[in-house]
């Protein structure tokens, strides 16, 4: 039993990245990680040409990702919400995958699935709807979503404490640098931990069940 980790995060401290690991490493499966922002992955270009045999013609990273998937018993796709929708990065692989569904064919199908999605907006969660909306159009089997607030990118511009625009402003009104860093929010909180390793250990046992 094999699983995929996906992060769609450019970051280099990417919390997408971090909560997937630790969801595989509870899971206590094989897997592999992959980081969609080191690859070439362009978006959909809507040609059809799939449609013969459920191919994407164009030459980049994203046939190489899908056979890692098609391989595998479990997907774990990570990716944070960029102005109320999932980043560019993970836009675009998931557009890609309408290359994997024609005359019926749903190359993902039952293969588990698992959307982490980075979120601020608790109500509507677009990032988490999107992932789990793509793996559910793909007839994936989704067995769990986690939602967690992200990465405060304005704490770490180098300008956040002295800019009106941003979460630091927000949050504390304009302050010194050293008081915004020892005032950050929390980020990946104790409860999103202790639901990864819940979600980790399930995923575990059910791939487990099935050897």
């Amino acid at each position: 039993m094999k699983a995929i980790g996906i992060s769609s995060s450019g970051r280099t401290k990417a919390y997408s990245k971090i909560i997937v690991k630790d969801i595989l490493e509870e899971s206590g499966i094989e897997y592999e990680m992959i980081n969609l922002a080191a690859m070439n992955i362009r978006g959909c270009l809507g040609c059809l040409k799939c449609a013969s045999n459920n191919k994407c013609v164009q030459k980049d990273d994203f046939q190489e990702v899908v056979d890692k998937i098609i391989e595998a018993d479990a997907l774990v796709f990570g990716g944070g919400n960029y102005y109320g929708m999932l980043n560019a990065i993970g836009h675009a692989f998931w557009e890609r995958t309408f290359s994997l569904r024609h005359r019926e064919s749903f190359l993902f199908a039952g293969k588990l699935g698992i959307a982490v999605g980075l979120d601020r907006n608790e109500d509507k969660k677009e990032a988490t709807a999107f992932i789990k909306k793509m793996m559910l159009s793909n007839k994936m089997a989704v067995i769990a979503t986690l939602t967690d607030p992200g990465h405060w990118q304005c704490y770490d511009c180098g300008y956040g404490h002295d800019c009106v625009v941003g979460n630091v402003y927000a949050h504390m009104g304009l302050t010194t640098a050293d008081n915004a860093e020892a005032n950050r929010p929390e980020e990946y909180g104790r409860e999103a931990q202790k639901e990864a390793k819940a979600i980790g250990k399930m995923l575990g046992s059910i791939l487990s069940a099935r050897k």
